[in-house]
Formats: C-alpha cells, structure tokens, sequence
C-alpha cells in the first residue's frame, strides 16, 4: 500500500509539473508590440478596430483594461474614427491580439 501511495504522489507531481511548463510556454509566447498607422475598420460590437501601416493590416482587440488617450483627455473606442492615426501598444500571442493602449494621433476629418 505505501509503495501505490508513492507511485500516485510521484505521477501526481510529475502531472502537476508538467502542466505548469505548458501554462508557462503560453504565456512566454505573448510579446508587447506597438504599431502606429491608421485605422481602417472598427466593430464596436466585438470591440476590435484594424490599424494598417503600409502594407501590414493588424487586427486589434480591446478590453476592459485599454487605455484610450487624444491628447490627454481618456476617451472610448467610440471616439476612434476610420482615418485616425494611432499608436497601438498591443499583447500578441498566437490566439489573438489584445489593446494595452490606444494613443489617437491625428483625427481624420
């Protein structure tokens, strides 16, 4: 019976220490990037906006936690107009890439 307890609590360790080498990978797969460019799309509904710059188009997400500045004045994703030049400081991991701040440029008229 000692020797079944072992073996369970060594599988046990082993299990929970592989997870956390997994639960480490993902998050060391995310890398802060910024872009500044223009935005041509915005979906307030799934609340996403696009920036291009140049040729590249990135696809934004924003959450609960960006924080949206013109000048100096917080603002919301509803103040973003297509034409806009922001920089975007954004989390990309593989899934998905996530707003940490929206800085509005120069507003398109």
């Amino acid at each position: 019976m000692k020797r079944f307890a072992l073996v369970l609590i060594s599988l046990l360790f082993t299990f929970t220490t592989i997870t956390g080498v997994f639960a480490a990978d993902k998050t060391a797969n995310s890398k802060t990037r910024q872009i500044t460019g223009y935005v041509t799309a915005i979906d307030t509904k799934s609340n996403t906006i696009t920036v291009n710059k140049k040729s590249k188009e990135v696809a934004i997400n924003i959450g609960e936690k960006t924080k949206i500045v013109q000048c100096t004045y917080k603002t919301a994703i509803t103040d973003i107009k297509i034409g806009d030049k922001v920089t975007v400081k954004y989390k990309e991991t593989r899934d998905k890439n996530t707003a940490k701040s929206i800085t509005i440029r120069e507003v398109s008229e």
